[in-house]
């Protein structure tokens, strides 16, 4: 009977790494791999919730189905990019679940700057890859056999490295395997509760590339006489022999003390502990059907990108940038760049609005969309007395800035003090 699938359905969703050698918990916490391992997806993984995800288009990540799509943003710490903490606003309604698999992709309103490339072959068995995850350490050591998972105090990101033993398939989800031996020494990996949602990646000629996303882990295990739950742990064991393992509800299964196997169907497959993760090569036409625009997109110029914008909406007329094809007063432009619909006359959204105080302040409210940067988009508030000479406004300082996530916008409040030259004009010029 494969026993397997119980655990993983019955399991934590797979959390930081626990090395085979390596110095735990302390081995590549927060900190970029170099040399061979450079480039091996760090870059590329994000915060969604407290796990991990996958950049994989200008516009999509990739995680685990299982952790829910309750966010609305995404974030990258300090220690994936060395530059800055960042966050991306996820679009609404914006998941797609991949087929029957644990896999789902997620849309922001924002543009990556760099995503990582898919793996697209079915040869990933025997090869070397590198894990990333955010779950637990080691915690109590059971002599000759691994460790006890730690608590949430050695929770972090990292990375480490296996190679991967095979494939097999739950429940329509295609999945690689590995296993915790002893065939990498040091930075041998394996994951544990909280490591869902991280890529793994396999090197294709000079480019690391994302093969499968942390699914789950072997669980449970006891070292009692009578094994029940109430007396089970989580580890993980580059030697469970003699250990039991199962659950009250599915059974348990002394794990032997002697042979080996990579079929899941073999009591001997158990004497190490596996990570499962959701294989991307199986379900590669249809993550690329989702992705490819957007990887096309990024490609235009800043006017296509703005012509396709415009397609995207339906306008099939008046598609100038100072046209109003909706009729509702506000420009396409100004609609590009307050994310307003540009064919919905009951959606207008301007990106200025003015208002003058008693006390002689101006006070300016900008609308524009999370995107700006990545649309080639620009503006200045300018002012002129004659309507013929106009200025830049540099003196306006910033009361408030508030992001509105779920509408992908951003919305400024500045003001100044009325500078008395009698009658005074205000403009915003958009450049795109």
């Amino acid at each position: 009977m494969k026993r397997m699938w119980a655990w993983l359905v019955l399991g934590l969703p797979a959390g930081a790494l626990i090395f085979r050698d390596g110095a735990s918990p302390a081995a590549n916490t927060e900190t970029a791999p170099t040399g061979a391992y450079a480039g091996s997806g760090w870059q590329h993984q994000i915060r969604y919730q407290s796990f991990h995800g996958t950049m994989i288009s200008p516009k999509h990540f990739i995680t685990a189905t299982h952790l829910g799509a309750a966010e609305m943003v995404v974030t990258q710490p300090i220690h994936f990019n060395g530059v800055e903490a960042r966050t991306w606003a996820i679009r609404p309604g914006a998941r797609v679940v991949i087929g029957t698999t644990d896999l789902a992709v997620f849309e922001i309103w924002e543009t990556f700057d760099d995503f990582a490339e898919l793996y697209p072959k079915s040869d990933e068995a025997g090869k070397e890859m590198v894990i990333h995850g955010r779950g637990f350490g080691r915690g109590a050591e059971l002599a000759g056999k691994g460790w006890e998972w730690g608590d949430s105090t050695t929770r972090k990101s990292r990375w480490g490295r296996n190679v991967l033993d095979g494939v097999d398939t739950f429940e329509g989800d295609e999945l690689l395997f590995f296993s915790l031996s002893d065939v990498l020494g040091q930075d041998e990996a394996m994951a544990t509760g909280g490591d869902s949602g991280g890529g793994w990646f396999i090197k294709d000629g000079p480019v690391w590339k994302l093969a499968a996303v942390s699914f789950a882990v072997d669980l449970f295990y006891s070292e009692a006489a009578v094994p029940a739950n109430a007396n089970s742990l989580k580890g993980s064991f580059y030697d469970a022999g003699g250990l039991s393992i199962g659950s009250d509800a599915e059974g348990w299964d002394l794990v032997p003390t002697t042979g080996s196997s990579l079929d899941p169907d073999d009591d001997e497959f158990y004497r190490q502990s596996h990570t499962y993760g959701s294989r991307i090569s199986g379900s590669l036409a249809e993550i690329e059907l989702l992705i490819n625009p957007a990887i096309a997109w990024a490609g235009l110029t800043s006017p296509e990108k703005f012509e396709s914008w415009l397609s995207s909406n339906g306008v099939t007329g008046a598609r100038d940038a100072q046209d109003d094809a909706d009729g509702d007063g506000v420009t396409n432009l100004e609609e590009y760049l307050a994310e307003s619909d540009p064919a919905d006359g009951g959606e207008a959204v301007a990106p200025l609005a003015i208002k003058f105080f008693p006390g002689g302040t101006h006070q300016f409210t900008f609308v524009e969309s999370l995107d700006l940067a990545a649309r080639g988009l620009t503006m200045i508030l300018q002012s002129s007395t004659d309507l013929v000479t106009w200025i830049a406004v540099s003196d306006a300082e910033e009361e408030s800035n508030v992001r509105d996530d779920p509408k992908g916008v951003r919305t400024r409040v500045l003001s100044r003090a009325s500078p008395g030259v009698g009658e005074l004009y205000y403009c915003l010029k958009i450049s795109l």
